[in-house]
């Protein structure tokens, strides 16, 4: 099976005071269809920065520089023009992004901003009342009452600002979600539903995820394979599992040490 996504020695600098420092050194790996890929390491190693260089969400030139390939089924995206990115983002990979609060807008309702992305993406539905109704739908999906739609964003707790998040990335039914530490902030119980609800939908629309995160925990519940990132570079990739029973890396090892054990007298 021909992968969905595929990155080849991406390179992402960025440019300060005449400094340079790298924050992606050579990152390769593919994402298959249906899978679920997570990209795991702490703060710093170079995770959502991969990510956002995607589709082009990183400052420009003479900030930041972005090397490399990214193909989109087979079509190289990676320096594509901004009218041209436009058109992916959303349709094509869509991002829920770490914190749901910062990301919606406050003075919008949630419908409004799920139904901006129909207008702008989904061209076949032409009527507002068509939009309206598909709102309804990803919103009910996500396990949100439709007659919140109406809704402000401080009107949600933070699960559900997440759950509105997520609707507004299947809005327009996406082959790739890039979930970036989608369960940031959340306490475990809503962290556990966050998840359950991303591995439902994975199986009801098809689609392929990109999880970003630094837990392990998350990555053995959900995930098929791991690509382990350490100061911009890959030091490891495989299976879920065979990553979490038998690290290779010595900084996955110790990623793992970190986490917490329950322990009984």
């Amino acid at each position: 099976m021909n992968p969905v996504l595929e990155i080849k020695d991406l390179c992402v600098d960025f440019y300060s005071r005449g400094n340079v420092s790298p924050a992606v050194r050579g990152v390769s790996f593919d994402l298959k269809k249906g899978e679920i890929l997570a990209v795991v390491g702490e703060s710093g190693s170079g995770k959502s920065v991969t990510s956002q260089a995607l589709t082009g969400l990183l400052p420009g030139e003479p900030t930041c520089r972005v090397r490399g390939s990214v193909k989109l089924d087979g079509r190289e995206i990676l320096g594509l023009p901004e009218r041209e990115l436009r058109k992916i983002r959303g349709r094509e990979i869509a991002y829920i992004f770490q914190d749901p609060l910062s990301s919606l807008n406050p003075v919008y309702t949630v419908g409004w901003q799920i139904e901006e992305a129909l207008r702008f993406h989904v061209p076949a539905l032409k009527t507002a009342p068509a939009r309206r109704e598909r709102v309804r739908e990803v919103l009910f999906a996500v396990g949100v009452n439709p007659d919140l739609a109406d809704s402000f964003p401080h009107q949600f707790s933070g699960g559900m600002q997440q759950r509105v998040m997520i609707a507004m990335a299947l809005a327009c039914e996406p082959k790739i979600l890039v979930a970036d530490e989608p369960t940031t902030a959340l306490d475990v119980t809503i962290q556990k539903q966050i998840m359950d609800l991303l591995l439902s939908l994975r199986e009801r629309f098809g689609m392929s995820v990109l999880l970003i995160t630094h837990n392990f925990g998350i990555v053995a519940q959900t995930a098929d394979r791991a690509v382990v990132l350490f100061r911009g570079e890959k030091v490891e990739e495989g299976r879920a599992a065979d990553v979490i029973s038998f690290p290779q890396h010595e900084y996955t090892r110790a990623l793992l040490a970190c986490v917490p054990r329950l322990k009984f007298a």
